[in-house]
């Protein structure tokens, strides 16, 4: 079964809505994967399809924010 992009899309900004509000309360090594994916309505499972742990979270949407400082730039 092939996964449908518009969900796989949601399913992660979902989840890093849930990351920014826990980041926003409380230092990163304080979040668990547990607390983001509680928060975010999804099982342990579904973040490791997404990402390595908090902190390739982390460096994911610190990727993203550059590229797109860039793309403002030029």
């Amino acid at each position: 079964m092939k996964k449908q992009p518009e969900i796989t899309t949601q399913t992660r900004k979902n989840l890093i809505e849930a990351f920014w509000r826990l980041y926003s309360q409380k230092q990163i090594d304080h979040i668990s994967i547990k607390e983001v994916t509680d928060k975010a309505g999804y099982h342990r499972s579904t973040f490791y399809e997404y990402f390595v742990d908090i902190y390739d979270l982390l460096n994911q949407l610190e990727d993203e924010v550059v590229a797109k400082m860039k793309a403002e730039v030029i």
